[in-house]
């Protein structure tokens, strides 16, 4: 995480980051509901980056 903010900057890592991010821990909060930290911790994370992945996605689009 520490190398990430470093080389993108917390602006830009904000920029892109923070509607996935809020998005994903909405999905985790509402329907995942697995009795473990741990596993909920792995589907927020799996969602986030399926999240962030179709944000890149869409943006790239949206630029050409």
């Amino acid at each position: 995480m520490y190398s990430l903010i470093m080389t993108s900057g917390i602006r830009r890592l904000m920029e892109r980051e923070f509607v996935p991010f809020v998005l994903a821990l909405l999905i985790a909060q509402i329907w995942f509901k697995w009795g473990s930290f741990s596993l909920e911790l792995v589907g927020f994370l799996a969602v986030w980056f399926v999240l962030g992945l179709l944000a890149n996605i869409l943006l790239g689009a949206l630029k050409r």
